[in-house]
Formats: C-alpha cells, sequence, structure tokens
C-alpha cells in the first residue's frame, strides 16, 4: 500500500493540485491512502513506517512529522509551487516585504532537508525545478524530474469529445480573488487590445471546459511563477488562443508547441509517474531484468460482469515493460458493458483477443477453451488473471521471465495485495521440503495463490476429467485447486514461490466466488483433495 498524505483532495476542495493528486491516484495499480496532513501525526508515520509514502501539498504538515520523514521513511514529494517561501510564492513576498530569502531560514533549510532525503521529488515545470536547483545546489541529483499537471482519463476523453470547430470572439479571463492569478492583468490587456472578454469563475469543471470550447481564446498574466496551470493546458487542448507572460512556466516546453502534442504528452502523464516510482520499491514491485531470452505468455482473463474494473486489468497489462504475450480476454455471458468497454480497449491491439462464449462456462471452464487449442506452444508460459483483478506493477512480466529463464522452472504461484485495504494476503507461502518430496500436497494447507503461472507442457498432461464434475462440467467453485494441485505435483521441486507482490486481488467485487458460494466452494475443495495425486514430470 501507498500513502498519500496533502493538505487536501478533491473530496474537500477543487483546484489545479488536488485534480493532479486524483489523477494519479486513480491510476495506481496498488491500493493508495489517503491521509491529511492537517491531521497526520507521528504515531500514524510509526504504524505505517515500512510503506511508500508521496508528500504533494504538505504545507499543514507538523514540523515533528517532517522531522520523522526525513529520518525513518521512504518517500516522494510532489512540488506544486514553493513550500520553501513562507507564502509559497517567492514574487508575492517580495511584493510585499521587498525581498525573499526564505531560502536561507529555517523555513527553507526545514524544507530543503526533505527534498535531500527524498527518494524522488517531482516538479510541475522544468522552470520550476531549475529555480530550486539554484537555490538548492544539492538538488542537481537524479532524483528530480518534471511531471507537469497530470489529467485523469475521464477528463482527457471528455475534452476530446467537445467541438471546437465553432469558436466565438470571446477571450476568458479567470475572475479568481489569488493574487497569482493576476485577473486585473489580464483585464488592463484585454481593455487596451479592444478584445472582447468574459470573466469566469466558481463554474463546475464540464461547464469551464465546455466554455472554452466555443471560446476565441484565454488571456492569462499571472505576477509571479505558476508552474504548470491546468486550465491553461485545458485551453490549449480545446485549440484556444492563448495571452501568456513568462511567468506562465511550462509555456515553452517542447511540448506544449500543439494541440495534438498537449494531448499526446498528458495521455503519458501518469504511466511515466508510476512506472518510475517502481524502481523505488523494494518489496511491491519486482525488479526488470536484462535477459535477452524472451518466454512466451498467454495470459488468460476470464471474467463475467467486470465494467468497473476490466479497463484497470487491461491497462495493467497494455502497460507493461515486457511484450512479448498474448491476452486472452473470455466473456462469460456478461450483461453489463465490460464486452462494450473491452472492444473500445483492444480495437488497435493486435496481442489482445476477446472470446465470447454462448454459454456460461465460469472460469476455469474459460480457461479451458483458450487452452485446448492447439496453437500454443510446450514452452509457452501461461498466466491466469481474473477480470477484476490486476497485475501491481508494470514489470512484472520482465520479473516473470527472468525466473523462468533463470531458473529453468514448470511453474510458478505467490502472494498479492487486497484492494482497496492494501494488505498482503496471510495465505501464500512456499511449500515446505518435505511436502515436494512427499508430493503431498493434496494433504497440506494451501499455500498455492496468486500470481499463477505455469508452462504448457504441464496443461498438456492433465486429464481434463480431473478438473470436472460427475456431469462433464468444469468446476465453478475451488477450481484454482482444481488446476494447481495436479501442477504442483507434476512440478514439484521445479515450482518456484515468488514473494514479490505481483497481484491485486480485488476484494470489493460482490460477485467473488467465495462471497457466494461458499458452503459449494468448501464441498468442492474436498472432493478435488481426495483424488489421486500426480506424478512429476521430468
Amino acid at each position: 500500500m501507498i500513502i498519500f498524505a496533502s493538505d487536501a483532495f478533491v473530496e474537500h476542495y477543487v483546484g489545479g493540485a488536488e485534480l493532479t493528486t486524483e489523477a494519479i491516484i486513480e491510476d495506481s495499480l496498488i491500493p493508495v491512502k489517503k491521509v491529511l496532513c492537517s491531521t497526520l501525526t507521528v504515531q500514524q508515520m510509526q504504524a505505517h513506517h515500512d510503506k511508500m509514502w508521496i508528500f504533494g501539498n504538505y504545507a499543514n504538515l507538523d514540523e515533528s512529522c517532517i522531522f520523522y520523514a526525513i529520518k525513518n521513511l521512504n518517500y516522494c514529494v510532489l512540488e506544486y509551487d514553493y513550500k520553501y517561501c513562507s507564502y509559497r510564492s517567492p514574487e508575492k513576498h517580495a511584493a510585499i516585504s521587498g525581498e525573499c530569502n526564505c531560502h536561507s531560514q529555517r523555513r527553507g533549510k526545514l524544507i530543503s532537508a526533505f527534498y535531500a532525503k527524498s527518494l524522488l521529488t517531482w516538479f510541475m515545470s522544468e522552470k520550476q525545478r531549475q529555480k530550486y536547483i539554484n537555490k538548492f545546489s544539492f538538488l542537481k541529483a537524479d532524483n528530480i524530474k518534471v511531471l507537469n499537471s497530470v489529467f485523469s482519463k475521464k477528463t482527457l476523453n471528455y475534452i476530446k469529445s467537445l467541438d471546437t470547430s465553432k469558436k466565438n470572439n470571446k477571450w476568458l479571463i479567470t475572475n479568481s480573488p489569488s493574487w497569482i492569478k493576476g485577473s486585473q492583468l489580464a483585464i488592463d490587456y484585454a481593455l487596451e487590445n479592444n478584445l472582447e472578454y468574459e470573466l469566469v469563475w466558481g463554474l463546475e469543471h464540464k461547464q469551464l471546459l465546455n466554455k472554452m470550447a466555443e471560446s476565441k481564446g484565454v488571456i492569462y498574466i499571472p505576477p509571479g511563477g505558476d508552474t504548470c496551470p491546468r486550465f491553461i493546458m485545458e485551453a490549449k487542448m480545446l485549440g484556444c488562443d492563448l495571452v501568456l507572460n513568462e511567468n506562465v512556466q511550462h509555456k515553452d516546453e517542447e511540448w506544449f508547441r500543439t494541440v495534438e502534442s498537449t494531448l499526446n504528452h498528458c495521455k503519458t502523464r501518469t504511466k511515466v509517474f508510476w512506472s518510475t516510482l517502481e524502481n523505488l520499491w523494494s518489496i511491491d514491485t519486482p525488479p526488470k531484468t536484462n535477459t535477452t531470452q524472451e518466454t512466451k505468455f498467454n495470459i488468460i482473463v476470464p471474467f463475467y460482469n467486470c465494467e468497473e474494473w476490466i479497463l484497470k486489468c487491461l491497462e495493467s497489462l497494455y502497460n507493461q515493460e515486457y511484450h512479448n504475450y498474448h491476452c486472452y480476454i473470455i466473456d462469460d455471458v456478461s450483461t453489463d458493458r465490460s464486452v462494450e468497454i473491452i472492444k473500445d480497449f483492444i480495437k488497435d491491439k493486435d496481442n489482445f483477443t476477446l472470446v465470447t462464449n454462448k454459454d456460461k462456462m465460469y472460469a476455469l471452464g474459460n480457461i479451458a477453451t483458450v487452452l485446448n487449442q492447439d496453437k500454443h506452444s510446450a514452452e509457452d508460459v501461461n498466466i491466469i488473471l481474473d477480470g477484476d483483478d490486476w497485475l501491481s506493477s508494470l514489470n512484472c512480466l520482465n520479473y516473470l521471465n527472468k525466473v523462468y529463464v533463470d531458473t529453468n522452472c514448470m511453474m510458478t504461484y505467490g502472494t498479492y495485495v487486497y484492494y482497496p485495504l492494501g494488505t498482503v494476503g496471510i495465505e501464500p507461502s512456499e511449500y515446505p521440503t518435505e511436502v515436494i518430496s512427499k508430493n503431498s500436497f493434496r494433504s497440506d494447507k494451501w499455500r498455492a495463490s496468486h500470481l499463477r503461472t505455469f508452462k504448457h507442457l504441464l496443461w498438456q498432461n492433465l486429464d481434463m476429467r480431473d478438473l470436472q464434475n460427475d456431469d462433464g462440467d468444469y468446476y465453478k467453485t475451488a477450481y484454482d485447486q482444481a488446476l494447481m494441485l495436479p501442477l504442483l505435483e507434476m512440478s514439484a521441486e521445479r515450482s518456484v514461490y515468488i514473494d514479490k507482490i505481483m497481484h491485486v486481488y480485488n476484494r470489493s467485487n460482490p460477485l467473488n466466488v467465495d462471497k457466494t458460494k461458499q458452503q459449494l466452494q468448501f464441498q468442492t475443495a474436498q472432493r478435488i483433495r481426495r483424488k489421486a495425486c500426480y506424478g512429476r514430470i521430468p
């Protein structure tokens, strides 16, 4: 689990930083816990000292918490403005007092120490980053990066859906009371240049976007540095002409040149953020591998009514750093929008195939439908991933490839983290040597949990009758034991337990079989465990 600490989130206040924070959190593969800085205590930090922390806006964070973080936590910082300054704007401070020397005062030194111990600090613009470097020379290290403002997929899709072909002659000016927004300066500019303008403030987000889509342009002349204002990026994506000054700090960055380049840039921000952070995680994320050998993965995704989660599942696969795989998505006669969502997602992706059933077959039947096809090689590795779950890292396939290449194993199983709680599953563990040598998997406690992978050769040696009930139908419950116990018996010492968390197990789905059919699942599991054992495959 990741802890995200901030002064406010979108449920408390809808601002630029809060919208960026929310977009980042929405795209996280593993659960994120939100914590308000104003209520955070050292005791709470101690209770989660082993977690990765992200600090967004933290003006309300008690100094004792900053000191504790510096000494004890693994954390990253998103710097939205200039928090070393007591006004969070050096220009505003200078306008009031004649100078800003906060960087050399106690506050500035404390904040600089906070950055110095941060594993990674993100800035909103290159100019902002450079200003910090000029103040704090130790920041010239590799652990400082530029992110820019971040937009959710929902917002970007809405922007793309708007008609911008019929522009009026109005120039929009934000009527914010905030000093940094420079409303009066923009009004003066419009009057001096005989421009028709409209003051906007307090609109709902979609209303503002709609108004931008039909307006000629936006005038924005802040009196101090504004790192990467979201509404200017939105205006750019909606084809507005822009009147900006040099205090709009991202305006000269290469990605901001055109409407298309801005849209393309915004699409990448969350992926850049999380993929960069992954390299910092020692527990939750497996490392990349440099091996040149490549395993072919067949990823099997059975699903039923997963419209809320299926996109997260597929994106966790599509964004993998490793690409030698084919994903088979199998619809078990869904009645919601799952199929529609999937079709739209995979329409331009050759390594994704949607399989639709006419009759309900449940997870094991769906898996068998794909794996019984002749097109799979014995050395292929099959991965089972339910449609309401997802991979926890963009490097999962990289890591699995390394395991199969380095160990010459036949199968793997592992551990997982629960969604939305963020707690680690308690049942997974490595099978003892004694269990493996005696082939007593069926009498031992259940350990072979997610993420489950196995060479196709094992599947080819399975008797399909061991996966079916007396009526010849594939088991509807306890299918994991029906499948994994024979695989373990055939693999023996060539099975590998992976203690890295690579799987997010979704407990929020009310359709989970272990919630709806607990008694039947127990009975089926007992029946499976009484079956005859398989022997080792050489």
